[in-house]
């Protein structure tokens, strides 16, 4: 699918996209196609699944309520890619959080873990957690949009400290802390040793960072404290910039 970067893109659930079927869209999707991209027969889109994976259709059919997409081609080489980090975030008070969740989708991370910690000044009741979720995920769907990223990162509901730690993948665990601590770099492997794939769990704290039996209970659930220097960062610049080391290199 060379050359065909620029095409607009849209995120479709995998379900929907049988080769063999045309797709139709209606609704949000319709109108973002439609009216907003102004795309009539013809035109050509990229549709993403979530994975990896983009399919390239082409508009066969167009009405006022619905469009009908026809599927030209498959490509799967966006399946594979580098660390897969997932980023364990405090949280964080008024729209801070919604933008970490933002820039982290930008800049690659593969799922993101909100986390209710003792110094985390949201408190969020069942309903309102569902309701946050939905938002995040309608936050990193744009942003993967508008990043032109092939894939979206897993988001989950808000976990306490102790959940979150259970459900870190089982390779490289790192804890931004404010205390000494080695440079964050300086515990990661050598790039060309770091096999494809490799699990990275990133923890960073709420506003105000972590309390004493945190950090205890992380470091004995097998975590690395490290550092990204003598400044005292805010949270979400601590998370991006944890992430920008880990996924730039």
């Amino acid at each position: 699918m060379s050359g065909l970067s620029r095409l607009p893109r849209l995120f479709i659930d995998p379900e929907r996209l049988h080769p063999a079927l045309p797709l139709r869209l209606r609704g949000a999707e319709h109108h973002y196609l439609s009216r907003v991209l102004r795309m009539g027969l013809g035109s050509q889109v990229l549709l993403l699944d979530g994975n990896g994976r983009q399919v390239l259709a082409s508009v066969a059919g167009a009405s006022p309520d619905e469009l009908e997409l026809e599927l030209l081609s498959i490509d799967e080489t966006g399946l594979h890619g580098g660390p897969r980090v997932t980023l364990f975030l405090g949280l964080l008070k008024g729209d801070r959080h919604d933008f970490a969740i933002q820039k982290a989708t930008e800049l690659g991370v593969h799922r993101i873990v909100s986390i209710s910690c003792r110094r985390s000044v949201p408190a969020l009741g069942s309903e309102r957690a569902e309701r946050r979720q939905v938002r995040w995920q309608r936050v990193v769907q744009s942003a993967a949009q508008q990043c032109r990223r092939l894939d979206l990162p897993e988001v989950t509901a808000p976990l306490t400290f102790t959940e979150a730690l259970r459900t870190a993948p089982a390779g490289l665990r790192l804890m931004l802390y404010e205390g000494p601590a080695p440079p964050l770099r300086s515990v990661l492997p050598p790039a060309d040793a770091a096999p494809v794939g490799v699990e990275i769990a990133l923890l960073v704290g709420p506003e105000g960072g972590f309390e004493d039996g945190e950090v205890a209970e992380a470091t004995e659930a097998g975590f690395q404290l490290c550092s990204l220097g003598p400044r005292v960062l805010r949270a979400e610049t601590a998370a991006l910039a944890g992430l920008a080391v880990l996924l730039t290199g």
